[in-house]
């Protein structure tokens, strides 16, 4: 786990996936006073939403955490062994993924996350598909849907299956509400990690030089404003 907080910690001072271009940079760590403990230690470490999410629209019933990611970012995948490592130590804080889908080639990949939770088969095969994109980025290609269908085949899921649950109603209305969010947070890149409906994570000001404790904590803080 230590090696994987490791590589994560190195990855995310890399820049983040652009619906168009590259974004956040990495920039100075926030450092806390020692000389005064009762520090908010979130300070400086995220903006507010201007229209805050409504946490009954998500399902939210405890403090809870939005990450907005896509298939085909590099740095989303680097940040993968991190944000497994929260889900694992903070039970007590919720954890919603969206696909982010701002356009027509991002929304191929929010169609195939949207398909595979409708075929019972996201937490099974979810780090296969993130795997299958990372080695695609070698040959600096996307992966065909022949591709992607073909990793489900052990679940006894043919293509035909996985283009029908894409092409659903029910996918296209969960595409539409991840389009609405990704706007109303003013979003133009991902990762994006939104606390409590409002508290959007500054990667940029985290320490870099203790970057996993730093994530942590300052999520469970946001989580408990």
């Amino acid at each position: 786990m230590k090696k994987f907080l490791l590589i994560a910690s190195l990855a995310l001072t890399l820049l983040g996936c652009d619906s168009s271009s590259d974004i956040p940079q990495s920039g100075p760590g926030s450092q806390t006073s020692q000389s005064a403990p009762a520090a908010d230690i979130t300070q400086g470490k995220y903006s507010l939403l201007k229209i805050p999410f409504a946490a009954d629209e998500l399902n939210a019933t405890k403090p809870y955490v939005v990450e907005f990611f896509w298939f085909g970012c590099p740095h989303c995948y680097s940040l993968e062994p991190l944000v497994k490592a929260f889900r694992q130590s903070h039970p007590e804080i919720q954890f919603i993924t969206l696909p982010a889908a701002p356009n027509q080639r991002w929304e191929i990949e929010a169609r195939i996350y949207y398909a595979m939770e409708a075929l019972g088969i996201r937490d099974s095969h979810f780090d296969r598909v993130f795997q299958l994109y990372a080695d695609m980025r070698n040959e600096k290609r996307y992966p065909t849907l022949d591709e992607v269908a073909g990793l489900f085949s052990d679940a006894g899921i043919s293509k035909a299956d996985l283009e029908e649950r894409m092409n659903s109603e029910q996918v296209s209305e969960h595409i539409e509400r991840s389009k609405r969010l990704f706007d109303q947070a003013e979003l133009t890149g991902v990762p994006a990690l939104i606390i409590n409906g409002k508290y959007q994570l500054d990667f940029a000001r985290l320490d870099g030089d203790q970057l996993a404790e730093d994530f942590m904590q300052t999520i469970v803080a946001l989580g408990n404003k």
